[in-house]
């Protein structure tokens, strides 16, 4: 009868737990402000800090950069791969950003990487949905002088 009681118990316990455990957990980043987001990015691609690498980004995320005058699309799942990779590598760079649009729903921001012989220019789109702003969208240009 003892035992009959401590299994019932344990099979109650172990039931209510896992109904407890399995509810979902909000995204870190889903309260950030939009330029909290644009900073992560930068630590991200230009500092090497990679923690919230994996909440940046939505699922249909696309970075085209150009590769020998040819226009090259990398995805999400590749750019966080790369930029794991890299944790802990800083570019021998100044960066600053600014917005080119902003408003409640969607963002586009210009983010200058100014290295000592060229300019970079990250145009990074991002949009506020339910798990909070994220990246859906960066186009890579590199101005002439």
């Amino acid at each position: 009868m003892k035992t009959l009681i401590s299994l019932i118990a344990t099979t109650v316990f172990t039931l209510v737990s896992s109904f407890v455990f399995a509810g979902n957990f909000p995204e870190p980043v889903k309260f950030v402000k939009v330029e909290s987001i644009i900073d992560q990015y930068i630590d991200a691609t230009n500092n090497g800090e990679t923690a919230l690498v994996d909440h940046l980004f939505t699922e249909d995320f696309k970075y085209s950069t150009p590769n020998n005058g040819k226009n090259e699309i990398i995805y999400r799942s590749s750019l966080v791969k790369y930029l794991k990779n890299n944790k802990g590598v800083k570019l021998n760079a100044d960066t600053d950003y600014s917005f080119v649009e902003k408003n409640d729903d969607c963002s586009i921001v210009k983010v200058t990487t100014r290295f000592k012989n060229f300019d970079r220019y990250d145009y990074v789109t991002l949009c506020n949905s339910k798990d909070g702003w994220k990246i859906s969208n960066v186009t890579v240009t590199y101005p002439g002088k």
